[in-house]
């Protein structure tokens, strides 16, 4: 049978407790000065809270870049706030990204559980180890907001961080859906789709396919993938594919209709689900659609009878690195 030998069940049921203490990590730390741009910059799990980042400030006035590479956008200079995330402090992107920031004197602010990253940053959010960085992402993303928060840049309600919480608290019924959704896909290749705007809820879905379940996973989004990736369903095999749609309530009008229409279009080659993001704010509609991922990627991984928690594929390829 398989076996879940490091506790990753434990750490998705104490998710709704893990965003609560982030919540309090990055108090007392907050940026002055003219900021008119964010760049985040992380790799892997420690990247996801860049991307929510960018949705959840999307009619903001001030621009979101999230950077997955070495090298930083050369618009990057002293009125940019940049954000270094990595959760072991080691990763040498992050590492690389962090020092062009210091020299273009971008206002840096890090997240981080220690390694050479905290020993480098001035200015640190210092979060828990002990990890891995995709079961981390309450600690990697709410320090991020907070300090936004604490700078004036985001107003983060307190309402809507409630309502979060409270839902995320519901962990049975995150589980439930999961666990049936993964029966469902199991011996087959998941396909996430959503509208632009939860892109990421989507991505975080097929990065916790990759890593959980040790299957492969696409996503895409809504109205793009009608202009494109429609088409192949002509030749999809019904029993190798599963689609999962995650529906937002407040998605666009034309976006709903577009995704009953492709739902009407590919059934007949591949099956669909549907996930229902849950609240009215914006931050529960996100999180409550992460997590619905992570129970149904944790419950494919023991059907495919192998431990959600190790990566060793990518731990090797760090070692030909070295």
């Amino acid at each position: 049978m398989p076996a879940d030998n490091f506790g990753m069940l434990k750490v998705l049921e104490d998710f709704s407790q893990q965003c609560r203490t982030a919540l309090d990590l990055a108090n007392g730390i907050a940026v002055s000065g003219k900021v008119d741009k964010i760049v985040v910059a992380g790799m892997g799990g420690s990247a996801v809270g860049g991307d929510i980042l960018k949705a959840y400030m999307h009619s903001s006035k001030i621009p979101v870049f999230v950077v997955k590479d070495y090298s930083i956008p050369n618009f990057v200079d002293e009125n940019t706030l940049f954000f270094a995330v990595s959760y072991s402090g080691n990763t040498e992107e992050t590492l690389s990204a962090y020092e062009q920031a210091v020299r273009k004197k971008a206002k840096i602010v890090a997240v981080t559980s220690g390694g050479q990253l905290a020993a480098k940053a001035k200015k640190a959010v210092k979060i828990p180890s002990g990890l891995q960085p995709r079961a981390a992402l309450g600690y990697l993303f709410f320090p991020v907001l907070g300090v936004l928060a604490n700078s004036g840049i985001v107003d983060a309600k307190e309402s809507e961080i409630k309502e979060m919480l409270d839902i995320l608290g519901k962990k049975d019924d995150f589980k439930t859906a999961g666990e049936r959704l993964a029966k469902k896909a199991y011996q087959k290749t998941p396909v996430i789709y959503a509208s632009s705007l939860f892109g990421p809820v989507a991505y975080r879905w097929k990065t916790q396919f990759n890593e959980n379940s040790k299957s492969p996973a696409f996503h895409h989004v809504f109205p793009e993938l009608n202009h494109n990736e429609i088409v192949g369903y002509q030749l999809m095999n019904k029993n190798d594919w599963i689609a999962v749609f995650i529906r937002d309530k407040l998605d666009n009008e034309r976006v709903k209709l577009r995704m009953d229409i492709t739902k009407e279009i590919i059934s007949s080659r591949v099956e669909v689900e549907e996930i229902f993001t849950r609240g009215e704010g914006l931050l529960s509609r996100m999180f409550s659609g992460i997590y619905y991922g992570d129970f149904a990627s944790y419950y494919l991984a023991l059907a495919n009878r192998v431990d959600p928690t190790p990566v060793t594929v990518i731990e090797n390829l760090k070692k030909k690195l070295r």
